[in-house]
């Protein structure tokens, strides 16, 4: 056990999308709430960038916490593209300078505020804490959740302690850990809602409008798909514009925003999900033993690869977005599931939860070494 005398302060570098930044939001909620945090941590500080996500997470959890255990921390960053267009090339030139002053910016709060331990979570913001922590010979802990290791990881994995990786075949001398999930998700009831099949459509809001226009499509032209289907579309707080759509179909149930809670609640009773290849969704989804329909993001590697990895071990279904006859492919793969009711399986979802966070919680205090 660390030693008590030496209380541990502590810093997360994370940034990105609702799937990265709500795992380290869930770290710091579990964190807090153990025996462990008093007698060994000090503080916890959020490295991301200004006006972010991650600074509007970490907003909430300083209002929602009466103890002042945590302090975010703004810092600059550039992006590396590796796109072959010109346009993307030049703006890796004033990137470069923003990622000179983050590596600056990190190495002085790293000293001003006596860090001892850096989580890297994902991308490139984290880069220049990791880099600043690795110079001052900090012990860096690192959690990898897709598939194939990013850029960051890749290199952050260089100087870690500890690295650990939500797939068992990620990088074979990384350690498998799982994905890291929040409480707010685990519902312990088994309710019947219906008979029939229940689909749960949720996309998020990058570049998903004309997916959910695709399945508007299908709920409305698809023959007989009103008696065997029941939908829950989430469509979150850029599309609601199309709440009223959906309206005037009884068996379609439309959300807007939701939070963890209630999304914890749809799992829960929906058979089948149609969704993103993000890997903090799909965990959440089969811990609730859903079958999956996957639609990656385009534009990213990581989503495809994930997406494949479920195809593989659970034969669930991808379809590339991109695709001429898209529309005609998912409708294809929900009469496919026509009737299809899961089997749920009786588990401990809240131990199943807390596996990954006991281990990086371990590895920040230096009781695994």
């Amino acid at each position: 056990m660390t030693n008590k005398t030496k209380k541990l302060r502590i810093a997360l570098a994370g940034w990105g999308t609702w799937g990265h930044v709500f795992p380290i939001r869930s770290l710091v909620e579990f964190l807090k709430n153990t025996p462990e945090y008093h007698e060994n941590i000090e503080h916890l500080y959020w490295f991301g960038a200004k006006k972010s996500l991650e600074q509007n997470v970490c907003n909430d959890l300083q209002t929602s916490n009466r103890e002042n255990i945590l302090q975010f921390i703004p810092i600059y960053s550039g992006k590396y593209r590796r796109e072959s267009y010109r346009k993307s090339k030049l703006k890796n030139i004033p990137d470069f300078f923003l990622f000179l002053l983050g590596c600056f910016q990190s190495l002085f709060r790293l000293l001003y505020y006596r860090i001892d331990v850096v989580f890297c979570k994902w991308w490139y913001v984290a880069l220049p804490v990791v880099l600043a922590a690795a110079l001052l010979h900090k012990k860096i802990v690192v959690h990898e959740s897709d598939t194939r290791p990013w850029l960051v990881n890749r290199i952050a994995s260089r100087f870690a302690k500890k690295i650990f990786t939500g797939f068992e075949w990620a990088l074979a001398e990384w350690q498998n850990i799982g994905q890291i999930l929040s409480d707010d998700i685990v519902i312990e009831s088994y309710p019947k809602f219906s008979s029939k099949t229940l689909i749960l459509v949720v996309w998020g809001s990058q570049g998903s409008k004309r997916l959910y226009q695709n399945i508007l499509n299908i709920i409305e032209f698809t023959p007989d798909i009103s008696s065997g289907y029941e939908f829950f579309i989430v469509l979150g707080l850029v599309n609601n514009d199309m709440l009223t759509l959906f309206d005037k179909f009884p068996y379609v149930h439309t959300y807007g925003f939701v939070s963890q809670k209630q999304m914890g609640e749809l799992y829960n009773i929906c058979d089948i999900a149609i969704t993103r290849g993000g890997t903090t969704s799909l965990a959440e989804q089969k811990l609730y033993d859903m079958k999956q329909i996957i639609v990656p993001i385009p534009r990213t590697h990581d989503q495809y690869d994930n997406a494949k990895w479920y195809v593989r071990s659970h034969n669930d279904i991808m379809i590339n977005q991109r695709d001429t006859d898209f529309e005609f492919q998912l409708a294809k793969a929900i009469k496919h599931f026509k009737w299809y009711k899961k089997v749920t399986q009786q588990k401990d979802k809240k131990k199943i939860i807390a596996h990954a966070k006991k281990i990086i919680r371990d590895a920040l205090l230096g009781n695994r070494e």
